[in-house]
């Protein structure tokens, strides 16, 4: 057992990196999940502002941006409630999963297999909610793509009739995919992580680092 005055040994280096991965990945997704719920809250007055925007600017930049936020907030609309819950479970999750990893990086005393399971059950908890999220952000993509591709047909390089109706036809799938491509990874990230943590190679060298505490925890 360590004595009050060393310092904590460290966990090895593989752990301690996917430790870092997550602490990382669950501040970036719960800060996000945490400000889009706030925002929805609010869809009512961002809807007056964007239509302000839409009514009083003559910048075609400010104009489009415009445009675009109302279909977004349209899609948003129906589905406001579940998201909500959604985004604040993910939130929540994504808590857990930053206090453990930073437990388990500098543990101040506590018993590291209690952290890696908190860790291990939050970032997968936290890789379903990220599907769903995904899933409904990936509707709200395709009521998008439409509108951006009005404005995309403007420009010079659409001005073909041909052109333009393929952009309109290709881009609300493309907008969609990408959404769930990066669902794909940053969800497919957390389900790994959240396996790793719960093999049997991770929990050893963690039991071996808690010592008598996880020989205490056990009983």
């Amino acid at each position: 057992m360590t004595s009050p005055g060393s310092p904590t040994p460290l966990l090895p280096r593989r752990i301690r990196f996917a430790a870092a991965v997550c602490l990382v990945l669950a501040a970036l997704t719960g800060f996000s999940a945490l400000r889009e719920t706030l925002e929805l809250g609010h869809l009512g007055e961002l809807r007056d502002e964007v239509s302000n925007l839409a009514r009083f600017s003559k910048d075609p930049d400010v104009l489009i941006a415009a445009h675009i936020s109302e279909a977004q907030i349209a899609a948003l609309e129906p589905m406001s409630e579940a998201r909500s819950l959604v985004l604040g479970a993910l939130s929540v999750a994504c808590s857990f999963a930053f206090v453990a990893a930073g437990r388990l990086l500098r543990p101040g005393g506590l018993p590291l297999e209690r952290m890696r399971r908190v860790l291990s059950t939050s970032i997968i908890l936290a890789a379903l909610l990220r599907t769903i999220d995904g899933a409904q952000w990936a509707v709200v993509a395709r009521r998008i793509g439409p509108v951006m591709a009005d404005h995309l047909s403007t420009l010079p390089a659409f001005q073909n009739p041909q052109a333009a109706a393929q952009l309109k036809a290709l881009l609300p799938g493309i907008a969609s995919a990408f959404t769930m491509g990066m669902t794909a990874l940053i969800a497919g990230t957390f389900a790994l992580l959240g396996q790793y943590f719960r093999s049997d190679s991770v929990r050893e060298a963690i039991s071996a680092q808690d010592g008598e505490l996880a020989v205490e925890e056990e009983d």
